[in-house]
């Protein structure tokens, strides 16, 4: 029996150069002859969105970290991971009061991209993780590999 693969994971200090790392971070685990460029495209997008709201929502911001872990599944499927140090709110999906906010609009694209997410709280923070399907890699990838 296929099990899942952990790619990595990658603690980054709580500040606003945390979604930067964390895209750099994807940049070096996701291999484009194995995964659609367009679903490497959409990891990277939702980790970006999830590690902002952690630095700008939790705890991880005030000088905490957030940790990040991406696992590999069988088929193709992509999961991460990222774990925050806690907040007052619970990752929810909101429409933002004014249309042109550039600010509210991450777990809707979560909720638009992946195949399925969620989170879960603990005593130590929240996980909020997502499913992206990696299995399509195009025919011109594999060529020029």
């Amino acid at each position: 029996m296929s099990r899942a693969r952990l790619l990595g994971s990658l603690d980054i200090p709580g500040t606003a150069a945390a979604p930067a790392h964390a895209r750099s971070y994807l940049r070096t685990i996701l291999d484009p002859t194995m995964h659609a460029l367009d679903a490497i495209a959409d990891v990277t997008l939702l980790t970006s969105e999830l590690v902002t709201n952690a630095v700008v929502h939790t705890a991880s911001g005030d000088g905490g970290k957030v940790t990040v872990s991406v696992m590999e599944f069988p088929g193709g499927g992509i999961l991460v991971q990222v774990a925050d140090e806690g907040g007052p709110t619970r990752p929810t999906p909101r429409v933002p009061d004014d249309e042109f906010d550039l600010h509210g609009r991450g777990l809707r694209l979560v909720d638009a991209l992946a195949v399925t997410w969620g989170h879960q709280r603990d005593g130590v923070g929240t996980t909020t993780w997502f499913m992206v399907d990696a299995s399509e890699v195009r025919a011109e990838q594999r060529d020029a590999s």
